[in-house]
């Protein structure tokens, strides 16, 4: 077990993007650390948020989320007026560093909540950090001091599945199929190694093409022909509500077990509808957890949208939760980047509609993963939790 473990330790590695500190600073007029909320005047917040492309179903959970909390708290964050600045993320690096640039050099926000796309987290994590403008998002970025993650990380999603599978799915023969972008890669790569070290065959592997496949039939019928007893596939957004239909459509949800990262599910049970059925994904939340904070932010957000809140949509109500309690920390002291990073580490727990978790030293949740199914019940599929899977670390350790 200690080898497997280390194996997938190294697995995991691959899957944290780095961002350096480095570059010039992009402030508007030379201060790169500005004083937002001074006087009495709304605290400016930057909000990227994806508008189009394959992402654009998670923006708009993002958007609820925060929406959701800035109406029960009348639209404040630690006792201050908040002027909420939202600004499209767009779908390529190019336009999310354009967007960035226009939070620190035009707007002047204190900080950013939001960022979806991991390659658009690399191309701004630099521009925030060198204007000293905290980026509070669920998106990974590692070993900058100036964003701090509220998601999950890949390495604790990796490791947490490969444990379920390693102890309870010995037998299975496992496909494994994803997006072919960076991130796909490596997320694909650290599951087989991890599988590969817990001693669980891999039938195969294949990419499809980024934000362009529309027929996933070819690669379907090589994971028939493969001889596979589960599949393990990395998709998210549109792309996850297609192929999870279309293997339904081909038949290999009677017998071939799909399992998924959470974001194959998330935000498309409604798309997919029955082809859901049966699906399991590991994640940090579902509506369904029994606390509550978490039914009342699901009857908020039922009776506000007539849908169900997805894990994007608490980990933003979660972005909101976070940066309250900060600028409640600072208190009357001017609200800087310098501030809000220095009362950052001593919030202790945040109690959110997940559960109760904290930030570790790499500025990411130690926090409890549940395997979920997707099931129907009444005519609406949701996503229910069928175990605990424990608590884990940013680095995927079990905490």
């Amino acid at each position: 077990m200690g080898s497997r473990r280390a194996a997938l330790a190294m697995a995991s590695a691959l899957t944290i993007v780095l961002a350096g500190c480095g570059g010039s600073a992009v402030s508007g007029d030379g201060d790169g650390d500005a004083a937002s909320g001074a006087d009495g005047t709304p605290v400016k917040v930057g909000f990227m948020v994806p508008k189009s492309g394959v992402y654009a179903s998670i923006g708009v959970d993002l958007e609820r989320g925060m929406q959701i909390y800035l109406e029960e708290h009348g639209n404040k964050l630690g006792g201050r007026e908040v002027q909420l600045v939202t600004i499209d993320e767009g779908s390529t690096p190019q336009v999310g560093t354009s967007a960035a640039r226009r939070l620190v050099q035009q707007e002047r926000v204190a900080a950013v909540l939001g960022i979806v796309n991991s390659a658009t987290a690399v191309g701004v994590a630099n521009i925030f950090s060198d204007a000293k403008v905290p980026v509070i998002s669920t998106a990974q970025v590692t070993d900058n001091p100036y964003w701090w993650r509220v998601g999950w990380t890949n390495a604790m999603m990796n490791t947490s599945i490969v444990d379920y599978l390693v102890d309870e799915r010995p037998d299975e023969s496992v496909y494994l199929i994803g997006a072919d972008y960076k991130q796909g890669h490596d997320i694909i790569e650290a599951v087989r190694t991890g599988l590969e070290a817990g001693g669980v065959k891999i039938a195969g592997k294949a990419f499809t093409p980024f934000g362009t496949t529309q027929d996933y039939q070819p690669y379907l019928s090589e994971i028939r022909n493969s001889g596979a007893t589960s599949v393990y596939a990395f998709y998210a957004g549109a792309e996850a509500a297609k192929f999870v239909t279309q293997y339904a459509q081909f038949g290999l949800n009677n017998g071939v077990t799909l399992y998924g990262n959470q974001a194959l599910t998330e935000g498309n049970l409604a798309a997919q509808g029955a082809a859901a059925s049966g699906v399991l994904t590991n994640s940090i939340y579902t509506p369904r957890i029994d606390s509550p904070a978490n039914k009342a932010f699901v009857d908020a957000y039922v009776a506000k949208f007539d849908a169900q809140p997805s894990v994007y949509s608490e980990a933003q109500y979660a972005s909101a939760i976070v940066l309250d309690k900060t600028l409640a920390a600072i208190g009357d002291n001017a609200v800087t980047g310098e501030a809000i990073i220095a009362a950052l580490p001593n919030i202790g727990d945040i109690e959110s509609p997940r559960g109760t978790w904290r930030f570790d030293e790499a500025q990411a949740p130690t926090q409890t993963l549940y395997l979920r199914r997707a099931t129907e019940q009444g005519g609406v599929m949701y996503d229910e939790v069928i175990a605990e899977l424990g608590a884990y670390t940013s680095e995927g350790q079990r905490a």
